[in-house]
């Protein structure tokens, strides 16, 4: 297995990702396009469903949208969705810590015929990995600790996290798990 980071090079693998795989065994998730966190939209893509593909794009190739890729022979098996905490403003601040220094994750998606397969961890790794190199304090993260499937996990397993030294911090609303590097 391969780690890259998304760029404009990897886009078409990334959608392609997204058209084809991703989403084959829960098709109602089909057109998230990791999108979410990033909202509010620029104007041109409120109210449209069919335009968070093109949204996703434009939020690539601003490089706005970071993450990971994991290939198996040349095609996508996975995804997680990761930048700099201000990069998402949907996400919930706990305390006064400058969201500067911390690296969030916020999904991670992983072909059905290579779930449980360490994946998901080998992504993790490499985002704490250059975490470090790119000088965060903090790589945060928000799993569903009660989650009852997989599709509960897509912020990443909670166990994953704490079995790679991360701890629980919690929030009146919601829990966060951080590792201080």
């Amino acid at each position: 297995m391969q780690i890259i980071k998304l760029s404009n090079a990897n886009i078409n693998d990334w959608l392609e990702f997204f058209d084809a795989r991703a989403f084959k065994d829960h098709p109602e998730w089909k057109t998230c396009y990791c999108t979410y966190y990033f909202q509010p939209k620029p104007e041109e893509y409120k109210n449209i469903h069919s335009r968070k593909r093109n949204y996703a794009v434009w939020l690539i190739e601003k490089s706005i949208m970071q993450g990971y890729l994991a290939y198996e022979d040349n095609k996508v098996i996975g995804w997680c969705n990761s930048n700099n905490k201000s990069a998402f403003p949907r996400l919930l601040t706990i305390d006064d810590i400058d969201e500067e220094s911390i690296k969030s994750i916020v999904c991670f998606i992983v072909d059905k015929e290579y779930r449980s397969k360490g994946v998901a961890t080998s992504l993790l790794q490499e985002i704490l990995k250059d975490a470090k190199e790119e000088g965060f304090k903090i790589v945060e993260a928000y799993p569903n600790k009660n989650a009852k499937n997989e599709f509960g996990n897509y912020h990443g397993a909670y166990g994953m996290y704490i079995k790679n030294g991360f701890i629980e911090e919690t929030n009146a609303n919601r829990i966060i798990v951080r590792k201080y590097l």
